[in-house]
């Protein structure tokens, strides 16, 4: 079997989202702060008064719980396929790999909507000028980590073909 090729692309996705967490995927820059969206939210490293920034931790809630869900997903999913040995046990992590694979498409369109859409919008509720997103290294791995998973989940379509022959020589 070729499960742990799988494995591997599914444990480099993971690992993709969790750099997401130290590298920005988009910088705005004003006239006066500087916003960094990062896996986890929106920070600005310009010293700001007490629950003066506009974007607070619930603000950004959607990009963290979409990130550590699909990096979560993506990490079963590599640990999972190494215990594999029934059909039943790939049909079932094939199904969390596609659930893994909407979860990647909608956390890449939140970071955009925030990106082009939410940050802008919020910023010029408060009268903060901001320019457009100036996309950072992180902007890659979300795109990188859906191409590793669809990759991964079509090797584990492969795999279930696999088992289903083998099923039917028996």
């Amino acid at each position: 079997m070729s499960q742990r090729l799988q494995s591997v692309f599914f444990f480099l996705s993971a690992l993709l989202l969790a750099i997401l967490f130290f590298l920005p995927f988009a910088s705005f820059y004003g006239d006066f702060h500087t916003f960094d969206l990062f896996g986890y939210g929106i920070t600005s490293p310009d010293n700001w008064e007490e629950g003066a920034s506009p974007f607070s931790m619930t603000f950004s809630l959607p990009i963290l719980v979409l990130t550590v869900t699909a990096m979560a997903l993506c990490g079963y999913l590599a640990m999972g396929l190494f215990r594999a040995i029934k059909l039943s046990q790939f049909q079932k992590l094939h199904k969390i790999a596609r659930i893994a694979i909407i979860v990647l498409v909608a956390c890449i369109a939140v970071f955009l909507g925030y990106s082009y859409f939410i940050i802008p919008k919020m910023a010029n509720s408060v009268d903060l000028t901001i320019t457009d997103p100036v996309f950072r290294i992180g902007a890659i791995f979300p795109i990188l980590s859906l191409v590793l998973t669809i990759l991964a989940a079509s090797g584990l379509k492969k795999d279930i073909k696999k088992v289903r022959s083998t099923d039917r020589i028996r």
